[in-house]
């Protein structure tokens, strides 16, 4: 019987034909599936769009839409030397966007932008496909158009919703804007990466130019990054950043955007960013100031989206001589002391691998502050490790510390501040010195004594270190600072600074209204018979008390605050010797006053601010009243003058120039002051700690302060902002007549030095000195007292029994507090 051949039974083999066949199948089912596919993502799609509709933003809405811009500080120049926003952006019009940008964005992003409505067909369903084959969304496929619908109205979850949405508003966007706006719009607000917001912000950042500016690498490189900017890091991923960019000018060169040449040529340059470096900023305490001032007038959101244009009065040159001054000044102080120690210590037995937390930042500039960590020490040098490699420290290193062996300052493992300076012309390595933190605080002041512009502050040591601003928000006893406004009183009762005054024990009413307040003078002598003049030059205490008494507490209390003194100034004889706390801008600018010719301006630091469009928000007015008769200002500033050239100023003399000022200094020299001026600033520096503190044994602000504000002056006038041969102007009403110094009497027979006074018309001396002077004023203070006239109110003491009981108590409290020092 013949039979019937069976149906062939599927082989289970796992040969080549086999899986050729299973493959082929699969492809040709694919295919089948896609119509159907299609088909089914339109219907979902509808039914998500019908949804979209209900919810969908209003386009005309983005009338209103203002995109967030930079808040900018300006210097003096012109120059943006701060600025605040949430985001970093500049906004770009229609006709700045560059024909090479547009089209590397074309190429990148969309091909077909000039073509289609605002929703790419072929790309979504490519997209769509790849989405559904993936089971996620996966691919986006978006328009230009698409992007900036989500970017300004939509979140960026990838859902089908959102989808749907998108191309709904990006259709309405077409509508409403022409393709130009739009690809202007997004090329303002697309994010590019490290807070950049737009072409423009981003090109400054990553390029240091404008976008107008870039060449056609550079450009590829902005187009690119907008894909993936968390990844598309120039200075985390550059291989990543080149690779993109390289696509780009591939995708440019298949539009025709550019040659194969020009292709090949772009294609072989590096990425060339600019190096990203700790940016040092000019004067954050100035910027700070502007900026609480900005955020209480105009609020955070204008502050941080409105994009302010702040012209400010800083002068950058001044800003970092001021800052220069300071920190070198402080250094000088802190390293008297001696060297502290490490900052702190790592354990462990792999100091060669251990890195620091600090080295994570930018790469560091020559003569920057690094923190370093010790590897070994020997007798003659120590090994250091820096973040960019491990150098010596050496005897050059360390010889502020007065010690030869590294081995007494420093062990394994310490981290401590280093310095690395560049080798010096014709040198062959960098040398390392060990750097130490000062912990004095310190605050420089410039005004332009005019018009009361701030052209420099300075808060303190470090604004990473401590942003409260003691320019501004300080209040100090003033010391010796203060005198000026009680000579100034007192030249006003008609006084002259030739007058006399007995500098000898005398006793105030204190704050308890009793004789129970007796100064002394800052050396443990008083002076007898002197000048008002010397007085105030060699900064007698008791003498500023007793004219304080003589001119009345109220009268100088009053002359102190039409000078623009606003602090409460208690009303006791030791407000003489500054016990009153201010600010040190509020000294700086009654200082002034006698620089301004008797007229008192109200310091400011912001000129004018607009709006991004030009449109003037607010412009500064002067604040000004006069303080005093022109003539008084000249009297006081003649004998500050004085100051600088005989008395507690007398370093500032070395300059060539007019200069008058004033040292100040608080009990147990826990303050330290010089405030002084030229024809045109008034420079303010004070020193302390930030608590109550003794500096140190004679740090007056003689020794302390002064130096800062030399080092300051000194510059000005190498820079040309201390004019050199200036003179302060003489108001008329006001004349010069010799008199001899110590006597304040007419020159004669025997005088022993002669100066030129300043006097009002007719208060000049009528006596002439005669040779018996120069016996009496070395005689002991108590003997003077029978060749002296007391003034009308002047205290003299009667009882030189009861005084010197005074005395010894006196000098049993100084004793004791010496030993506390």
């Amino acid at each position: 019987m013949k039979g019937v051949a069976s149906p062939s039974r599927p082989s289970t083999g796992r040969g080549r034909g086999g899986q050729r066949a299973s493959k082929s199948r699969a492809r040709r089912l694919g295919l089948a599936a896609v119509p159907l596919a299609i088909g089914g993502i339109l219907g979902c799609l509808a039914g998500v769009g019908v949804a979209a509709v209900i919810h969908m933003p209003r386009v005309d809405t983005l009338s209103e839409f203002t995109p967030a811009l930079i808040t900018q500080l300006y210097d003096r120049n012109g120059r943006v030397f701060a600025s605040y926003a949430r985001e970093r952006r500049v906004l770009l019009e229609e006709d700045e966007v560059p024909q090479l940008l547009q089209k590397a964005v074309l190429a990148a992003e969309d091909s077909n932008f000039l073509q289609h409505g605002g929703v790419d067909v072929q790309g979504v369903l490519r997209a769509a496909i790849k989405n559904l084959a993936q089971g996620r969304l996966a691919m986006g496929g978006s328009t230009i158009t698409q992007q900036l619908a989500r970017q300004l109205f939509l979140t960026p979850q990838k859902t089908w919703r959102r989808k749907i949405e998108e191309a709904m508003l990006a259709v309405e966007l077409e509508k409403n804007l022409s393709k130009q706006q739009i690809l202007t719009l997004y090329c303002n607000i697309v994010f590019l990466g490290h807070g950049n917001y737009g072409m423009e912000a981003a090109a400054r950042s990553y390029f240091n130019k404008s976008v107008d500016e870039l060449t056609l690498p550079e450009t590829a490189v902005l187009a690119g990054i907008p894909q993936r900017p968390s990844a598309l890091s120039p200075y985390r991923r550059p291989d990543l950043v080149l690779a993109r960019r390289d696509y780009v000018l591939r995708r440019m060169r298949e539009e025709a955007f550019i040659t194969e040449k020009e292709y090949r040529q772009a294609s072989a340059q590096p990425l060339q960013v600019v190096p990203r470096r700790k940016k040092s900023p000019l004067a954050p305490y100035f910027a700070e100031e502007v900026r609480r001032y900005l955020e209480r007038q105009y609020g955070s959101e204008g502050l941080l989206r409105k994009g302010l244009q702040v012209e400010t009065t800083l002068d950058p040159e001044i800003q970092r001589a001021a800052a220069a001054a300071l920190r070198s000044g402080l250094l000088a102080l802190d390293q008297r002391k001696g060297w502290r120690g490490p900052i702190f210590h790592v354990e462990g037995d792999d100091l060669e691998n251990y890195r620091l937390e600090s080295w994570g930042g930018p790469e560091p500039r020559p003569g920057d502050w690094i923190q370093g960590l010790v590897l070994s020490v020997g007798r003659r040098a120590a090994r250091v490790r820096l973040p960019n490699g491990t150098y010596e420290l050496g005897a050059e290193g360390i010889q502020w510390t007065r010690k030869s062996d590294p081995r007494h300052l420093l062990r394994p493992g310490d981290v401590a501040w280093f310095r690395l300076q560049p080798a010096e012309e014709g040198g062959t390595s960098p040398t390392l010195f060990l750097e130490q933190e000062p912990e004095l605080e310190a605050a420089v002041v410039v005004l332009e004594s005019s018009s009361g512009a701030v052209h420099a502050l300075v808060g303190g040591w470090s604004f990473e270190r401590s942003s409260f601003n003691r320019a501004t928000q300080a209040r100090r006893q003033v010391g010796s600072a203060f005198k000026p406004f009680v000579y100034g009183a007192a030249l006003e009762s008609g006084l002259t600074a030739a007058d006399t005054i007995f500098d000898a024990p005398a006793v105030f009413p204190g704050a308890d209204k009793r004789l129970t307040y007796s100064p002394r003078n800052f050396y443990p002598k008083y002076n007898g018979i002197t000048t008002l003049r010397r007085a105030l030059e060699q900064s007698f205490n008791v003498s500023a008390v007793k004219l304080l008494d003589m001119v009345g507490i109220r009268r100088v209390i009053d002359f102190a605050q039409r000078c623009g003194i606003s602090s409460d100034l208690p009303p006791y004889p030791s407000l003489a010797l500054g016990v009153a706390e201010l600010a040190p801008l509020e000294l700086a600018a009654a200082y002034a006053t006698f620089a301004n010719q008797g007229i008192y301006v109200k310091p400011y630091l912001i000129e004018r601010v607009t709006t991004p469009d030009g449109r003037t928000l607010e412009e500064h007015h002067a604040g000004a009243h006069k303080a005093m008769e022109p003539e008084i200002a000249y009297l006081m500033t003649h004998i500050l003058a004085g100051v600088i050239d005989r008395g507690t100023g007398h370093q500032a003399s070395a300059l060539e120039t007019a200069l008058a000022g004033k040292t100040g200094t608080t009990d147990n020299y826990v303050d330290a002051w010089f405030v002084g001026f030229s024809s045109q600033h008034t420079v303010l520096v004070w020193v302390g700690y930030d608590v109550s503190r003794s500096i140190g044994r004679r740090m007056t602000g003689a020794e302390a302060a002064l130096p800062i504000w030399l080092s300051l002056m000194a510059d000005g006038l190498e820079k040309g902002w201390v004019p050199k041969t200036a003179v302060f102007a003489r108001p008329p009403g006001v004349t010069l007549q010799p008199v001899e110094y110590y006597t304040g009497l007419l020159p004669g027979r025997g005088a022993q030095r002669i100066i030129e006074e300043a006097f009002l018309v007719g208060t000049q001396p009528a006596r002439r000195y005669e040779p018996k002077w120069a016996q009496v004023l070395q005689m002991p203070w108590y003997q003077q007292r029978a060749f002296y006239l007391p003034k009308a109110g002047e205290r003299m003491p009667e009882d030189l029994e009861d005084w010197s009981l005074v005395q010894e108590a006196w000098e049993e409290k100084k004793e004791s507090t010496d030993k506390k020092r």
